[in-house]
């Protein structure tokens, strides 16, 4: 996933994020931009915190506050 449609997708609050290899967790970002080109992202996961490379993240649902409540 590119950087500029990762930060977007992150910041939408609480998401459901995809992993390459078909994992699926729900939680929140928090990235801090380093440079133009990089970022760092770490994920407070509902189960646990992960430390993942956005490489890995194959797609970023944002879930609306109603789902997140059921």
């Amino acid at each position: 996933m590119k950087i500029n449609e990762f930060l977007h997708r992150a910041r939408s609050g609480r998401v459901r994020i995809v992993l390459r290899d078909g994992q699926v967790y729900t939680g929140q970002f928090r990235t801090d931009i380093l440079s133009q080109n990089a970022i760092s992202a770490f994920f407070f996961g509902d189960i646990r915190p992960l430390s993942v490379p956005i490489d890995d993240v194959v797609s970023v649902e944002a879930l609306s506050a109603e789902r997140a409540a059921s």
